[in-house]
């Protein structure tokens, strides 16, 4: 399953997208993070909900085509696991 975002992941959008997204009987979930333009601590915690959703089931979570600032954020919060490999 592939979820394109857009905008901010703050406190007010990310219950949002936990609610909106069913992974059960999902093996890889891929998030593209091409238009997201910020993402806050909610946002992060959102990501490891989903992370450890995904493990629960054997499956895997990604996320992908993320810009250099927001590839900053979940690197510096330790989240590198959840990231696209650079080439």
């Amino acid at each position: 399953m592939t979820v394109k975002l857009a905008g901010w992941l703050d406190p007010n959008t990310s219950p949002m997208l936990i609610n909106e997204i069913n992974v059960e009987g999902v093996k890889k979930l891929v998030f593209d993070m091409k238009n997201v333009e910020y993402v806050f601590s909610a946002g992060l915690r959102s990501f490891l909900i989903f992370q450890r959703m995904m493990a629960s089931q054997n499956g895997q979570m990604l996320l992908i085509n993320l810009s250099e600032q927001i590839r900053q954020i979940f690197e510096y919060a330790g989240f590198e696991s959840m990231l696209e490999k650079r080439a």
